[in-house]
């Protein structure tokens, strides 16, 4: 075996049937990979880019059969840099870190060496309680159910546990009601609820120091057509009603989940037949189809939040996104008499709590946990409320309006490189909400670059633009007056960025944005101009 930065070569006669291997740093599983074929006699993995980037110092690299855990060839002691430091692939908070299977490292069961197999268990077992003293029949899914019914426990590569409600309901609208009942239940319980679509939510437990430190998915499961659904990706015909209800209990590891009445259907259909062979490579591969149909009835709000939460796990104290003081300066200039300002999507909280220290009083709001984690431990004095807010979902924004209205005051809105960071449809949740809450002399101020970042990568949002052109465009059909007030060019690591500051003021007038009307003129105008 050879082992160098850019891939490990195999020797064919030592892999022999494996079909997945396990790839260990020093005894730490670190990457599963599927054998590709042999090329020239030799079977060559490609480290892959997220893991790549981290090979740094030294350690000692073992392959071995996922299945059978028979050891490809002998170990081998590698050195992949001048730092002679043995390379420990772990996050700030030292979790040993693995490639899951969303292509991207992540903290697992098999790196920890706390009891969080444990925690997850107890905190899923209190969860199904209540959702069930709520009415909500729960069953487990996923990998969970995987490693509980093949390995009777929880998979090592894993890092959570998967829950799935059975919903009556077929109707996407009736099905998103019933989500946000459940959601409100929850959060009366104490729970800390993200939302990732009217379909999927995530519940998030903290330690001990207040950090994020593990979680739980409720997936929905129901019928339509016939057809069992449970967005994200699963929507078929092989699991009928009566493979999921009655629900029994199941022991793990000393805890009782509920099962799905024929568990095995259930994974033959999420797996496929070969369920009982080990695959830690394994990855749900929707048709389109089903992806754009869960899409369009359900929404996606989680765009982005695990990248802003892996970024910023690193920090330990706020130093702000960009540079703000140009902007911002311009803003408090402007700001009326008594107004009171939304920071919205804050991030580590640097420049609310800098408005705050002017005299303001501020409100500020992000979807990252990790990001709020340093902002308030940041804000020493206490001044600001900073609170969790998911932009992308319009009824928890909405939300957020309607206490800002009820309050009496006026708002001016500091929106610094957020919008440039939502996608294309969910900047129309902004457009409402900026109608909704900009009354009397409030304004917002949109800070977006207004050229493409020389790294951009799509996986980024911090590589994302927003030029003016895009903005002003979207914004037609709401009642706004969008003015760039300034532009500069900001330094964007060894590179130069044009920014853009747009300042944003209600009109009178009514939205026309969602009028089917309005959207057929619109497409006539674009048709007309492309010819």
């Amino acid at each position: 075996m050879k082992v160098s930065r850019d891939k490990i070569v195999l020797d064919p006669f030592s892999v022999e049937d494996a079909e997945v291997v396990d790839v260990r740093f020093d005894g730490h599983r670190v990457w599963s990979a599927s054998v590709p074929y042999a090329t020239d006699g030799e079977i060559a993995l490609t480290w892959p880019k997220a893991l790549r980037t981290r090979l740094v110092g030294s350690t000692t690299v073992t392959v071995t059969d996922s299945v059978t855990q028979r050891m490809m060839d002998t170990a081998v002691d590698v050195r992949f840099t001048r730092k002679r430091e043995r390379l420990e692939l772990v996050d700030g908070r030292g979790r040993w870190l693995a490639m899951t299977k969303w292509d991207r490292l992540g903290p697992v069961l098999d790196g920890r060496d706390d009891d969080l197999g444990a925690t997850l268990l107890v905190n899923g077992k209190l969860l199904v309680d209540d959702l069930e003293a709520a009415g909500h029949e729960t069953y487990i899914v996923g990998g969970t159910l995987l490693g509980v019914v093949r390995d009777g426990g929880l998979l090592p590569h894993d890092d959570d546990l998967d829950l799935a409600f059975y919903c009556h309901a077929e109707n996407a609208l009736d099905i998103g009601l019933e989500s946000y009942r459940m959601e409100r239940m929850l959060q009366q319980r104490g729970y800390t609820v993200i939302r990732h679509s009217l379909a999927h939510l995530e519940i998030e437990f903290f330690n001990d120091a207040g950090e994020p430190d593990h979680y739980i998915d409720i997936f929905t499961g129901f019928f339509r057509d016939g057809l069992y659904c449970q967005p994200f990706a699963l929507r078929g015909e092989e699991v009928r009603p009566e493979d999921l209800l009655p629900t029994h209990p199941r022991d793990v590891e000393g805890v009782d989940l509920p099962e799905p009445a024929n568990p095995e259907a259930w994974l033959s259909y999420a797996y496929g037949p070969g369920w009982r062979v080990p695959d830690p490579t394994f990855k749900f591969i929707s048709p389109k189809s089903t992806l754009n149909r869960f899409e369009a009835w359900f929404g996606v709000f989680n765009r982005g939040r695990v990248y802003w939460d892996k970024r910023y796990l690193e920090y330990e104290r706020a130093i702000g996104f960009g540079d703000a003081n140009r902007p911002m300066r311009r803003f408090l200039r402007d700001l009326p008499a008594n107004a009171r300002i939304l920071d919205l999507g804050c991030g580590d909280g640097r420049w609310a709590t800098e408005m705050s220290a002017a005299g303001h009083r501020v409100t500020a709001v992000d979807y990252s946990h990790e990001a709020l984690r340093v902002a308030r431990a940041s804000d020493v004095e206490d001044r600001v409320d900073f609170r969790y807010l998911n932009i992308n979902d319009r009824a928890a924004l909405f939300e957020l309006g309607s206490w800002m209205l009820g309050t009496g005051d006026e708002w001016c809105v500091f929106a610094h490189h957020t919008p440039q960071a939502l996608t294309r449809g969910n900047r129309q949740n902004l457009f409402l909400f900026f109608d909704l809450v900009l009354r009397g002399r409030g304004f917002a101020d949109i800070i977006s670059d207004e050229t493409l970042s020389a790294v951009y990568e799509r996986g980024k949002p911090s590589t994302w633009h927003l030029p003016l052109a895009w903005m002003l465009r979207e914004a037609e059909g709401h009642p706004l007056d969008l003015r760039r007030i300034d532009s500069w060019k900001r330094r964007d690591g060894r590179h130069f960025r044009r920014t853009n500051n747009v300042r944003v003021r209600r009109t009178t007038g009514r939205i026309e944005a969602g009028d089917r009307a309005y959207i057929r003129a619109r497409n006539e105008r674009e048709k007309q101009n492309r010819e």
